[in-house]
Parts: C-alpha cells; structure tokens; sequence
C-alpha cells in the first residue's frame, strides 16, 4: 500500500468535502477525479467505512492534535492561546463546516466530531486554567471561545479573516478582566 497514494485519496476527499460537501463524497466521485479506478481505491482502503475512518482520523491529527502539540512547544500559556488563536484564523472553515454538516447526518462521522471538539475545549481550558487557576471559570471561557470559533463558521458570510480576530481579542480581553486580581 503506498502510502503517497492514500494519502492523495485522503486529500481529494478533503477538498471535495469543502467544495461539495459530503453529499457527494462517494467512491464514483473520488475516483473520477482522481483519474483512477475502483480497484485503486480498495488496493489503498477495505471498504468506505475504511476510508471514512482514515479520513477523520487524517482530520483530527492534522486539525487538533498536530495543533496540540505545536502550542506544547510554546513556553507560556499565553502563547499556546496565542497559537490557538492565530490557527483556527489561518485556517480555511469550508472544510470544518463539511465535516460539522456530515456529522449530523452520520453517526460514526459524529463521533469523531464529538472527540474533537471535547479534545480542543479540554485543551483550551487547560491553558486557560493555567493562566487563572479557576477550573469553572476556565471552562466556561474555553466553551465562549470555542462557541465563537464555530459559530463564526456557520454565519452567512462566514466571519473570518481580521473580523473574526477582532471578536477573539474581544474574548481575551474580556478574560484578562475576569482573571485581574480585583474580580477574584
């Protein structure tokens, strides 16, 4: 199995998912943009289920924990939020509203969408607990910034770019009041 193939498969997904959404992710779809055949995609995957796994499992270590892990190299937590931050702005939502979207039609999609989300708001509290010590207040404003992040994606037009920066600096400030020594 080639790896170099499977994963232009696991790509083409992606962006067919974002382009079309997941409607018309299926095999026939795949493989005639891809210029190949059926028997090229179950060399590389069992079976659909195979590839959806594959897929989502490809979306949750490049979107979440390869993230993750990158703010851990980060020496403050101010700066992993910061890397958090400038992330989620640099990233194209297309993709993350096709995935949220197929979630609520598939059960094993939603799944995965559910770890995901548990996994990045636990990463965020956790920065942001570090930060002022307070377990429900870290929560709650992990949950206020994830919220936003979601939430801006799903808005007609999406808000993105220096709009939605502007919105996350709002949140920040609006933490550094709560976490100032007089609130406490």
């Amino acid at each position: 199995m080639t790896t170099k193939m499977k994963l232009k498969w696991l790509e083409e997904g992606f962006s067919l998912l974002g382009e079309q959404g997941a409607g018309l992710l299926t095999i026939d779809t795949l493989t005639s943009r891809l210029g190949v055949t059926k028997g090229s995609f179950y060399h590389h995957f069992q079976n659909w289920q195979s590839y959806k796994e594959s897929l989502l499992s490809l979306f949750e270590n490049e979107r979440t924990l390869r993230t993750i892990n990158i703010a851990e190299q980060q020496l403050s937590p101010l700066d992993k939020f910061e890397l958090i931050m400038k992330t989620s702005l640099e990233r194209r939502y297309e993709l993350e509203v096709a995935i949220r979207a197929w979630a609520l039609m598939d059960p094993f999609v939603a799944s995965y969408q559910k770890r995901i989300d548990e996994k990045r708001i636990e990463y965020i509290e956790e920065i942001l607990w570090q930060i002022c010590h307070d377990r429900e207040r870290s929560r709650d404003m992990a949950r206020l910034f994830y919220s936003l992040h979601v939430g801006s994606q799903h808005l007609f037009p999406p808000i993105q770019g220096q709009d939605l920066e502007v919105l996350y600096r709002e949140i920040q400030k609006l933490f550094n009041l709560l976490t100032s020594p007089s609130t406490k």
